[in-house]
């Protein structure tokens, strides 16, 4: 099959994947029980500034992190990285069009708020597998991941911990500098009000522990059966 095509049946794939993330990250603002780690530093800034959009953010802080990986790899980072600022585009917009066709969506109950927190971190797994089998689209935060754990020699996991807890710390310090507060945008009495969500604007709390764990465990599931799909199309895809 012409390797062409092969390319953008990977990349279009991939691409699936990019978008099942973005929903996992809308489902995860939604609930207002705080976002996945990653996400968190965007989301501060779009509740300081509320006139560019969570996905807009997303592609600032996303195109942040390639300095950083440039600083980090110097002459290894290869021309080949730079379709993570392709990626960046993609899911700052795709984030952003999650966000207005779930607009519909106010959970009431905090078990409605719950099940939107599972199911965000159900299709974050699903998107994060198809995007590994797929061997495109790779996003930055990633990538990052990625450099560090090249450069000291570290594991990829454990580097990941590390980086994931490092973003929930500055979105804690911009929270607090901003709203004077280290959960959010909205004033809390105490931690009842960030666990049960009885105020808007949570960016940091239970959701924010179960991304950070949810969706690799989901993934437990989902690597399996994407696993088998893409080895039976082998084929026609590399």
């Amino acid at each position: 099959m012409n390797p062409t095509i092969k390319l953008v049946r990977r990349y279009g794939l991939a691409t699936i994947g990019l978008f099942l993330v973005a929903l996992g990250v809308a489902l995860s603002l939604i609930s207002n029980l705080g976002c996945a780690p990653l996400s968190s530093t965007a989301y501060v800034f779009n509740l300081k500034w509320p006139g560019l959009s969570v996905g807009v953010f997303t592609q600032i802080v996303n195109f942040t992190m390639i300095f950083v990986q440039l600083a980090v790899l110097g002459r290894k980072f290869k021309a080949e990285h730079l379709m993570q600022i392709v990626a960046s585009f993609l899911f700052g917009y795709m984030i952003d069009g999650c966000m207005w066709a779930l607009s519909w969506l106010t959970p009431a109950h905090y078990a409605d708020r719950i099940a939107l927190i599972v199911l965000a971190g159900l299709v974050t797994a699903l998107g994060a597998s198809i995007e590994v089998e797929s061997k495109a689209w790779m996003l930055s935060a990633e990538m990052t991941v990625s450099a560090f754990s090249t450069r000291l020699g570290t594991d990829f996991g454990k580097t990941k911990v590390v980086m994931d807890s490092t973003m929930v710390v500055i979105s804690a310090v911009c929270c607090v500098i901003f709203f004077a507060n280290p959960f959010g945008a909205s004033p809390f009495s105490s931690i009842a009000d960030v666990l049960f969500a009885r105020n808007p604007g949570i960016v940091i709390g239970l959701g924010t522990l179960i991304m950070a764990f949810l969706p690799g465990w989901f993934m437990r599931f989902t690597n399996k059966p994407v696993q088998a799909w893409f080895a039976k199309r082998k084929e026609s895809l590399f």
